[in-house]
């Protein structure tokens, strides 16, 4: 074997293990990506548990929110709590559709995460805040939300168990 064949391997043999190393990455990549969308599926989660935690654990903040959902008067620390909760509430829907814009979350996982936080967004009270705080958001969520709002998306999401909540100021289990 001469030299020009030695090399002619070599040339096949470092071809192959670039492939190899290819294939490898793509996987790796994928992998990757699999767990970043799990992981942020996640703390979207979280984030829906530890809203309604706030409601489960302290009844006068559900008290002050359902209030604050119907525009119903409040004082002035009740609104302040009220705000806090409505923003937190956006910020972590801001989050999710970030992450849906960046495809870090799976669709299925922001079409029903959409569904929960609509029936909030969409109160009286809710619009209200968004109306005076939207300069708080991205241009993104902002441009997002406003067409939520305005459409027929924005009025037809809306729960009968959320209705009840905001018209009869008690929280009813889900049907």
């Amino acid at each position: 074997m001469d030299w020009s064949a030695i090399g002619a391997v070599g040339e096949l043999i470092g071809a192959l293990a670039v492939v190899v190393s290819l294939v490898y990455l793509s996987r790796q990549v994928r992998q990757n990506t699999r767990a970043l969308r799990t992981a942020n599926a996640a703390t979207v989660k979280q984030n829906f548990q530890s809203i309604a935690r706030a409601f489960i654990t302290d009844r006068g903040a559900s008290d002050i929110v359902i209030r604050a959902l119907k525009r119903d008067e409040l004082s002035p620390a009740e609104k302040l709590s009220a705000y806090a909760w409505f923003f937190d509430l956006l910020k972590s829907g801001e989050l999710a559709y970030s992450q849906y814009l960046s495809q870090d979350l799976d669709e299925p996982v922001w079409d029903a995460s959409l569904q929960f936080f609509l029936a909030y967004w969409t109160t009286p009270g809710m619009r209200e805040y968004w109306q005076d705080r939207r300069h708080a958001f991205t241009p993104e969520f902002r441009e997002a939300m406003d067409g939520w709002l305005d459409s027929e998306k924005g009025r037809l999401t809306r729960s009968d168990a959320m209705y009840s909540v905001v018209d009869r100021g008690t929280v009813s289990p889900e049907p």
